[in-house]
């Protein structure tokens, strides 16, 4: 027997020039019963994995509009008819046809709206790219091109994030590429150092975040106030740890200041250390990103702006997704698939 790792067992597979799947007589190939039996549980998973579009789906896409040409972004256009039950819109100023999904992440996609919620799951529990995809029964450069697709659309996500009230500030730090790791005397170096990338993190009490990749192995006044200086409102309580590049920020913002020195916190029980709040956001974050040991570092930002959305308000996934395919939708911005770029970012994950 016979049957792809992630995608349809070979005898559901097409043929060269017949669109029509072969399905008659396909058990006669297995004589084994144990065989047959494997062979229709593996179907009915795929089957059940990727189902066709709904027609809940369809009521949905139709229940869009469109807010401008994806074209030439004129705002004059017609309804023109429906394709598979699908509006279609005619531009009035450049004479093209196009779908509400036009020049989105959905655009041109075989796979259903619907699946991305399954997805959507998948990063609420951690998952990494290869065990979604496995469980979506995808191959692992799908879920590769999902994330950098979901990567697209959070651009800029927490441009307009302000925190305010009581505010927990610190900095973690994620390790470079071994490959441009620095080593001394053959040795990797200690502490805070030039193989590490620094991030900036904030939570007031109302539960509002920023993570901020600030580009430095070592925090900086610059690096700081670039990060959260537009993003903490004057007067606001600053509770760190002293850090010296938080006292320009301090300044600036007239924040008031508590400070928690680390040697005073370290080896404190979770329930009496002041710093928790903040510390219990790193615990999250370096927790999620293990499960992603292979992520490119020029996609640091990226990375945290998924985790930012996956932890911020709206808890439930459901309200997320939401949120998450409207944002699709309004801001028009696609990904073709890249095999090249799939398999080298595979070799690391």
């Amino acid at each position: 027997m016979t049957s792809g790792k992630h995608g349809p067992p070979s005898h559901m597979k097409k043929r060269k020039g017949n669109n029509r799947k072969v399905v008659l007589s396909w058990k006669e190939n297995f004589k084994d019963p144990l065989e047959m039996l494997i062979a229709d549980t593996d179907l009915s998973w795929y089957k059940a994995k990727h189902p066709k579009r709904t027609r809940e789906e369809i009521d949905f896409i139709s229940s869009l509009r469109p807010e401008s040409c994806p074209y030439c972004n004129s705002t004059s256009y017609i309804k023109y008819g429906k394709r598979k039950d699908i509006p279609v819109f005619l531009c009035k100023v450049c004479g093209r046809r196009f779908k509400v999904l036009t020049g989105t992440i959905f655009d041109s996609s075989k796979i259903p709206i619907s699946e991305w919620y399954e997805f959507f799951l998948h990063l609420s529990q951690f998952h990494s790219v290869r065990t979604s995809a496995s469980d979506n029964r995808n191959a692992s450069n799908t879920g590769f091109m999902w994330y950098r697709k979901i990567f697209l659309v959070l651009e800029g996500i927490q441009d307009d994030v302000v925190l305010g009230g009581k505010v927990w500030l610190d900095e973690t730090f994620f390790p470079v590429i071994r490959s441009d790791e620095i080593h001394k005397d053959g040795k990797n170096l200690r502490g805070i150092s030039r193989n590490k990338i620094c991030v900036g993190v904030a939570v007031d009490e109302q539960g509002r975040k920023r993570m901020i990749v600030e580009w430095t192995s070592k925090p900086s006044s610059k690096s700081t106030l670039s990060a959260f200086g537009k993003h903490i409102l004057e007067g606001s309580t600053l509770i760190h740890d002293g850090e010296n590049s938080h006292k320009n920020l301090i300044e600036r913002l007239g924040l008031k200041s508590k400070i928690y020195p680390t040697a005073l916190t370290k080896g404190l029980p979770d329930e009496d250390n002041p710093l928790r709040k903040i510390n219990d956001l790193h615990a999250l974050m370096k927790r999620f990103m293990e499960q992603h040991g292979g992520y490119d570092r020029e996609h640091l930002q990226d990375w945290m702006n998924l985790i930012w959305f996956i932890l911020s308000e709206p808890s439930t996934v459901a309200e997320k997704f939401k949120i998450f395919v409207k944002r699709a939708v309004s801001l028009r911005k696609t990904l073709r698939f890249d095999m090249t770029l799939c398999e080298n970012r595979l070799k690391h994950e």
